[in-house]
């Protein structure tokens, strides 16, 4: 699990070396839940520079670091920077084959701070639609879960703003659909 601290530090050395992202993955939701652990990983949108031309930065950059290279589901950059006795898990994404992410929830994102350190950020709303989009199966038992949690009013969403964010996608009835049969009232 990766704590806020951890977390922050990352992003102040990938920041402070000129990497520019916006947050979309889990993060979100744990971050929404004020809980001190955000997750197994932290899922970014690769800005400066893209993940598809300027793949080769982040390797070299995290090698630079003795930080651990890798790559994601899809191919694109993933490292494991080593942060005081924490292994802290960075995947970058960018819009290729089946991921997909809208320039305006990237353009709508919000600035957050974490422990002094402030990240772009989607809304959970935004978050919720990307996993509908998805559909994999992972993503729909995630779905559930926040579900679940927006159930018993650990979350809370504004079903305008995923309508808006669903708008975005041709499959929009069909991200809808997913959403509203994972629990997650639109009402």
């Amino acid at each position: 699990m990766v704590t806020k601290k951890g977390f922050a530090r990352t992003i102040r050395i990938l920041l402070d070396n000129g990497f520019r992202f916006t947050l979309i993955g889990g993060t979100i939701v744990e971050l929404e839940l004020k809980n001190k652990d955000l997750g197994p990983d932290i899922d970014l949108f690769a800005e400066e520079p893209g993940v598809l031309l300027g793949e080769q930065e982040y390797y070299e950059f995290a090698e630079s670091q003795g930080w651990i290279v890798g790559q994601t589901w899809l191919g694109t950059p993933r490292i494991i920077a080593r942060i005081d006795q924490e292994e802290v898990p960075v995947e970058f994404y960018d819009n290729i084959y089946d991921f997909y992410v809208p320039e305006e929830m990237l353009k709508k994102a919000k600035k957050i701070k974490i422990e002094g350190v402030s990240i772009k950020s989607i809304s959970l709303e935004d978050h919720i639609v990307l996993k509908a989009n998805s559909g994999r199966g992972s993503d729909i038992e995630r779905l559930k879960e926040i579900g679940r949690l927006i159930k018993k009013k650990k979350l809370k969403i504004d079903p305008q703003k995923i309508y808006e964010s669903a708008s975005l996608f041709d499959d929009e009835k069909v991200i809808l659909r997913r959403i509203m049969d994972s629990g997650i009232p639109l009402k």
